[in-house]
């Protein structure tokens, strides 16, 4: 080997670190990037469902307050009829309160788990994929995450205490 390609090759290793440094830099920065993209997504949708529900919310108050006029006009009482009609509302109100049904709560935080567990696994195999590296999870899984009905150890929700 010659003295020229020594001290290129030489020069080359030296910029080998600062050019792995800068690399890693921008795949972290590329990595935020695309999760501020993911949250901002599901903060948009999830300000959509919150209109949804306050439009629904007013047409089921509007419609209400129609029944119990309704209602108040057959018993001749127009604040009999409001009772009649809140009176449901608040007993289902209070047993949702004081009840607290635990499947729901485990149900849902076991999805909601799945579901960022999955989104996780998506976002990592992207990045490995583009490292040429191979990833533990598998090719079927990279695409789709867990299948339906599986969870896997990490994420399963705990079991109530009954």
């Amino acid at each position: 080997m010659s003295p020229e390609e020594y001290d290129s090759l030489s020069s080359r290793l030296k910029k080998l670190p600062g050019e792995l440094k800068a690399l890693m830099e921008k795949r972290i920065e590329l990595f935020s990037l695309e999760m501020g993209e993911h949250i901002s997504g599901l903060i948009a949708h999830a300000m959509y469902r919150l209109a949804g529900i306050v439009f629904l919310a007013l047409g089921l108050i509007l419609i209400l307050f129609g029944l119990s006029s309704l209602i108040g006009g057959f018993l001749e009482s127009q604040s009999l009829g409001y009772i009649v009609v809140s009176a449901p509302m608040i007993i289902l109100g209070l047993m949702f309160f004081f009840r607290r049904p635990r499947s729901m709560v485990v149900s849902t935080q076991g999805r909601m788990l799945q579901q960022f567990m999955s989104d996780l696994t998506v976002q990592m195999s992207r990045f490995e994929s583009e490292d040429g590296t191979e990833s533990p999870v598998s090719g079927q899984e990279k695409a789709t995450g867990p299948a339906r009905g599986e969870q896997s150890d990490a994420s399963e929700p705990p079991k109530p205490n009954n």
